[in-house]
């Protein structure tokens, strides 16, 4: 008997909510610096962090049960990734004048992303118990 794919909706969903965020908090940090030249690796990096969720809810959407399971599984690697990278980096930039109005973007980013991995959590498929 063939497994049963798990519905990949709601992972999806959380999955693309998490990457507009990530873009639109890159895209708000380059606009703290009026888009300068030097200040649109945020809005890249949001964008490209965005875009990488957004693909992994197309893979958890997706009617291949491979196809979902890499999905979920590099989303919540990624997101895993991504808060331990705004945490290293409001870290160094907290207490620093000249990047304090980084500290809370990154914070923001961090947790934002946090809640996402939460809630891709308690969405994952429990596994069934075997009938005696």
């Amino acid at each position: 008997m063939a497994e049963e794919r798990p519905n990949g909706t709601a992972s999806a969903i959380v999955c693309v909510a998490n990457g507009v965020f990530l873009g639109l908090c890159g895209v708000y940090g380059a606009a703290l610096h009026e888009f300068a030249p030097k200040a649109m690796h945020s809005a890249y990096a949001g964008g490209a962090g965005g875009a990488a969720l957004i693909v992994c809810a197309a893979m958890a959407a997706a009617p291949s049960k491979k196809l979902y399971m890499v999905g979920v599984h590099v989303a919540l690697l990624l997101q895993l990734i991504f808060i331990v990278v705004f945490a290293v980096q409001a870290y160094k930039s907290y207490g620093v004048p000249e990047k304090q109005d980084r500290f809370p973007l990154f914070v923001s980013m961090g947790v934002g992303t946090l809640v996402a991995l939460g809630a891709m959590l308690k969405l994952k498929p429990k596994k069934k118990k075997e009938k005696a």
